[in-house]
């Protein structure tokens, strides 16, 4: 492990810009300067299909040709925490890769490393860094298809908050997913209490981790959901097991990857408006920004940009 000192002040989130046309390496957009970024990955050792950022800022890079692992700071190449080397080729580019907390490059042990396959019912994991990596195919129940016979479900909104892992999140039910010491993973459900109205029309939930409470994050749109139409966020109050509906978040800023995770920051440190909440839409090249204590939104075009397929988030790895 380079345990090489990084800075810890908080630097400015960036969009790593996936499968842009004509690169093989992801183009850097700083969102709060609205403009190309330079001076990230200057070793050149994220690709379009070796890297996946983490709510937690840490990306797990996956160098195929030197059979290495590892946890990258973004804003700095020299912090770096050495992982089991993942062996399988072609993993999905879009997998969600989580934290289960914020880990210190001196001391990495007690945190756990997921990796999410978008289309399969699959996980990976590192149950602790120095260990060795386990795949894991799991069974949250199926669905039926409208054209007859039946799929299975997968996790799709993620988030890790108080060393558990909560997925799926919806108005009436919430996944949960745990790691103990020596057991297989333990998959689970919570029923939500006073369940709420399903909203109508086309609807995507991402779940949030902020200051050790879960938010639940709702796009909703009469039929197309590049069309946002109202955004709605709740916090979770565990002891009533209720989603409760919030008018701000605690002066953070919510960033959403679709594909990907949801994350919070301090919007003030990291050059963003306050109680907002920043969606990415990397086909169009346009940024919503949406208001939770005013309830305004607003679209913002990303001006310099390329066009390109994904919209990755890369954060400063202090919460």
């Amino acid at each position: 492990m380079d345990t090489t000192p990084s800075s810890r002040g908080v630097c400015a989130p960036y969009l790593a810009l996936k499968h842009a046309t004509g690169a093989d390496h992801p183009v850097f957009f700083s969102l709060s300067e609205k403009k190309a970024a330079i001076a990230i990955d200057v070793t050149g050792e994220l690709k379009n299909n070796n890297c996946w950022a983490t709510p937690q800022g840490w990306v797990l890079v996956r160098d195929g040709a030197a059979s290495s692992t590892y946890l990258l700071d973004p804003h700095n190449h020299h912090t770096r925490i050495q992982l089991p080397h993942l062996p399988e080729n072609n993993l999905p580019p879009v997998c969600t890769c989580l934290l289960s907390g914020y880990p210190d490059p001196a001391n990495p042990k007690g945190c756990l490393v997921l990796l999410i396959e978008p289309d399969n019912p699959i996980i990976r994991y590192c149950r602790r860094i120095g260990g060795e990596w386990v795949k894991h195919e799991y069974d949250i129940g199926t669905l039926d298809l409208l054209e007859g016979g039946s799929e299975k479900l997968v996790i799709c909104s993620v988030a890790a908050c108080n060393g558990k892992f909560y997925f799926n999140g919806g108005f009436d039910e919430l996944g949960v997913l745990e790691f103990t010491p020596a057991a297989a993973p333990v998959f689970r459900s919570v029923a939500i209490r006073d369940a709420m109205e399903q909203p109508f029309g086309c609807q995507k939930e991402f779940l949030v981790e902020s200051g050790q409470e879960l938010f639940m994050v709702s796009l909703l749109s009469a039929s197309d959901l590049n069309v946002v139409g109202q955004v709605l966020v709740h916090r979770m109050d565990f002891l009533k097991r209720e989603w409760c509906e919030v008018g701000d978040i605690g002066g953070r800023a919510f960033l959403l990857s679709p594909w990907y995770f949801g994350a919070s920051r301090s919007a003030e440190e990291c050059g963003l408006e306050p109680n907002c909440v920043y969606m990415a839409y990397a086909g169009t090249k346009r940024l919503m920004v949406f208001n939770v204590k005013e309830g305004t939104t607003k679209m913002l075009d990303l001006d310099g940009a390329p066009v390109s397929q994904q919209a990755l988030c890369m954060l400063p790895t202090n919460p």
